[in-house]
């Protein structure tokens, strides 16, 4: 016998929204409102998206079928997990991949709320801000190494939480190998203290927040083709670190008036965090990633790397993106544009042999979850 499960579903000809009771049958889902008729729709017949005001839920419908009932609202995993083992196509995709699109919009929604802290953090790190009423660039640019350390501390404190990391092994090794030798290559280290955290995660990303907190997840590893890629991705985000790019970007967001507001206690706090958005989604401008290239590839000739491995990286990725796998160049725009200008720089940059990276990188992927 089939095994019912709880829903909330909206019908056409009432307001609001009302439990029912869900039965994957052999045929279709049936649909049982508590007060109205039931309906079985079809399971090829069914559409699916993204809804809610957290967008949480999984809105489904059926509009090949005329009935009472609009929608099913559903958010519990068990049940979409039964419903995508129905359904195929499109509807299918969705359903089964919404447990990862949630616990990405879960991050990125706790990084917004981390970002208002770190905000009224920031203000109270210098008087400075308060009587000089700076503009957001030159705060960006005259705020010290040292406050930009702690808020990116406690930005990454906050992204962890509940988060699985891996601090041993050959691939957590292999990531502070590559670290330690891009950053004792750095040219005039105006004092930032580098660290990098491994996340065990699909995600194929790479997130530098200020003061020198990197955070790479394992995805990444799993689809660079060698040590020297993933050195090609730091080189590139330790680049935003030193250009301050990503404070620039997160007071430009607010601007100079409202932190002052803020500070003096006229200011909405929610407000302001509603301003942030997503600190793992900054949209650095073409001149800020097109710098960011340059200085990568320069800080990989520094520290003995080929600086080949960086457009070879977002070659890689690019193949993945046009498969349908988003991830690291869905911040990173104008690829192609960018992996041709990296090869034209590429031919200009000094010829200085290689020094290779000691790191096994068969154990490297064979370690990673």
């Amino acid at each position: 016998m089939a095994e019912s499960r709880q829903a909330v579903c909206f019908l056409t000809n009432q307001p609001g929204s009302q439990p029912c009771q869900l039965t994957l049958e052999a045929g279709g889902l049936l649909i049982e409102p508590a007060a109205g008729p039931a309906v079985r729709w079809p399971y090829p017949d069914l559409k699916c998206e993204v809804g809610g005001e957290d967008r949480d839920w999984l809105m489904v419908s059926c509009p090949a079928v005329a009935s009472a009932v609009a929608q099913v609202a559903l958010r519990d995993p068990d049940t979409i997990a039964a419903l995508a083992a129905c359904t195929g196509g499109p509807t299918h995709d969705l359903l089964a991949s919404f447990a990862d699109y949630r616990q990405r919009h879960t991050r990125r929604s706790r990084l917004a709320l981390t970002l208002g802290g770190l905000i009224v953090v920031g203000l109270f790190l210098g008087g400075w801000l308060l009587l000089t009423r700076l503009a957001p660039t030159i705060v960006a640019a005259s705020l010290p190494p040292a406050g930009e350390k702690l808020l990116g501390e406690l930005a990454v404190a906050q992204l962890l939480a509940g988060e699985e990391t891996i601090a041993a092994g050959p691939a957590a090794t292999a990531v502070q190998t590559i670290t330690d030798r891009l950053v004792a290559a750095i040219p005039d280290n105006p004092g930032y203290e580098f660290e990098v955290t491994l996340v065990a995660s699909d995600e194929v990303n790479a997130v530098a927040f200020p003061g020198g907190q990197i955070v790479v997840y394992s995805g990444l590893l799993a689809e660079a083709g060698s040590a020297d890629e993933v050195a090609g991705v730091l080189a590139h985000e330790i680049s935003h670190v030193l250009h301050r790019d990503g404070l620039r970007q997160l007071m430009s967001r607010l601007g100079g008036a409202a932190l002052v507001r803020l500070a003096l206690g006229g200011g909405d706090v929610a407000g302001l965090i509603g301003q942030l958005g997503e600190l793992d989604q900054l949209a650095y401008s073409r001149g800020q990633e097109q710098a960011a290239d340059t200085a990568g590839l320069q800080l990989l000739v520094a520290a003995g790397l080929p600086p080949s491995a960086l457009p070879a990286f977002f070659t890689r990725m690019q193949r993945l993106e046009a498969a349908g796998l988003p991830g690291f160049l869905s911040t990173h725009p104008d690829t192609a544009a960018r992996i041709a200008a990296l090869r034209e720089q590429i031919v200009q940059l000094p010829a200085i042999p290689a020094e290779p990276l000691a790191i096994d990188w068969n154990a490297v992927e064979a370690s990673l979850p």
